[in-house]
């Protein structure tokens, strides 16, 4: 829920209990033991890519993400996720000054919401979908152990197409282009479920290689199957320039949540952007435009 106070508004934790533990030194506790026995990285990654599962199943794979970025100095966390809920066409940004919860608390960056809600039609600042989703709360019990100090800009995507594609990543671009160093981005993306663990292998192997390559139109496009949680996401900062290339950390399937036969299959991964990545794909004031 968001709580009011003196014309401040703090966004609580909504899934504490479901997704991860809700006691605050029962999750401390998790958090540096699933860190502690991930691997290091050989150098800091620019961006991670981390699921979005409970933490019974990929907190495994989201500490090998989240230890990739480990050393860098982190001023400001962008958190990229989809928006679960519905099939309306929108990036939303959050009314909320502060998100709290057992992982402490983090200030949004005011300023960087006002200048993303600024760079397109697409751009709604609405907090009610930020309260009914996971995708970004789950990532911040791993960043308050690995950049606590960060300012946060939480950003929920709805839907696909490309016209939403390209106004992201420009946006992202003119926001974020001048303080990238110092700007952890963090996709909350699975990979893809199925109807069989090898219709689910097939489709993961499909979407990780157009990660694995940087193509971002390809990514942009399978967003429309809605079988992979986060592709537009995912599409958006490799097409802003602003990701680096990327490299697979860690992967595994979702046996261990499967309770019934009739439940899909699904894959996720781990994910790190370190190295140079391609030019800029979308130039500003060509959101919507072909290239």
């Amino acid at each position: 829920m968001a709580m009011h106070s003196g014309g401040q508004s703090s966004h609580e934790a909504t899934h504490a209990g479901i997704f991860y533990p809700e006691e605050p030194g029962e999750l401390r506790d998790l958090v540096a033991k699933l860190l502690q026995a991930s691997l290091p990285s050989a150098s800091p990654a620019l961006a991670i890519l981390s699921p979005h599962a409970c933490f019974e199943y990929t907190g495994d794979l989201s500490a090998q993400a989240w230890k990739a970025a480990e050393g860098r100095s982190i001023r400001t966390l962008v958190i990229l996720a989809p928006y679960h809920g519905s099939t309306e066409t929108a990036i939303w940004l959050p009314e909320s000054s502060r998100y709290s919860g057992p992982f402490g608390s983090f200030p949004v960056d005011r300023d960087a919401v006002e200048g993303l809600s600024e760079c397109g039609t697409h751009y709604l600042v609405n907090d009610i979908h930020h309260l009914e989703e996971h995708s970004i709360e789950v990532q911040l019990p791993f960043a308050a152990a690995i950049c606590p100090g960060a300012s946060l800009v939480p950003v929920l995507v709805g839907g696909c197409g490309m016209s939403l594609v390209k106004s992201l990543a420009t946006g992202l671009r003119l926001v974020f282009g001048a303080s990238a160093l110092s700007t952890l981005f963090v996709v909350s993306s699975d990979l893809c479920f199925g109807t069989s663990a090898e219709d689910s292998r097939r489709e993961s192997d499909n979407y990780q290689g157009l990660i694995l390559s940087g193509d971002w139109e390809g990514l942009a496009a399978s967003a429309a199957s809605k079988r992979s949680c986060g592709a537009a996401c995912v599409a958006a900062l490799i097409a802003s320039g602003l990701s680096g290339r990327a490299r697979i950390l860690a992967r595994h399937d979702a046996k261990s949540a499967r309770e019934t036969d009739d439940d899909p299959y699904g894959e996720y991964a781990a994910i790190a952007f370190d190295r140079p990545g391609p030019r800029l794909a979308v130039q500003p004031g060509q959101e919507g435009q072909p290239r």
